[in-house]
């Protein structure tokens, strides 16, 4: 019985290092910060148009900026690592900029800007829960506001 370990200890001990291996590497991988980031754009407005369905889990939030209807206009993806900016066209010929920065605490810290050709209309650093989703109010778009619904996944 023993010489049958001493047989198969040399195969083992290769095996379990490639399995530690392949466990690291994946957890590396796994570890690589790469954030997740949904923008709806909604436009505000004092109009007959109603609650758009779609919106409903934000309903709470939208109904406290006093507006009669809320439209879901857009819904825009789009998966960032630190330091990277990600552009979302608005309608205007405006852009959404957001660049996370990292990870503090349970947050990601967020740095989001609105440009219209040159101009900056909007800049502003927050801090968004995994899974949270903030309200940011924008510019006027037509009769009412466009404003940005942004979940951050990470």
């Amino acid at each position: 019985m023993t010489s049958l370990r001493r047989d198969r200890s040399p195969m083992i001990v290769p095996f379990a290092l490639a399995m530690v291996l392949v466990c690291c590497l994946n957890a590396g991988s796994a570890g690589a910060a790469d954030y997740h980031i949904q923008v709806r754009t909604i436009l505000a407005a004092n109009s007959d148009q109603g609650f758009d369905p779609r919106l409903l889990d934000l309903k709470k939030d939208l109904i406290a900026l006093n507006y009669m209807s809320f439209q879901l206009l857009d819904t825009t993806g789009v998966t960032l690592s630190p330091g990277q900016t990600g552009k979302v066209k608005l309608p205007g010929g405006r852009v959404l900029l957001l660049t996370p920065v990292g990870v503090v605490g349970s947050k990601i810290d967020m740095k989001i800007a609105i440009r219209e050709g040159a101009e900056s209309i909007l800049t502003t650093r927050m801090r968004i829960e995994n899974h949270g989703t903030v309200i940011i109010g924008g510019p006027g778009h037509e009769a009412g506001f466009l404003t940005l619904a942004v979940t951050a996944n990470f």
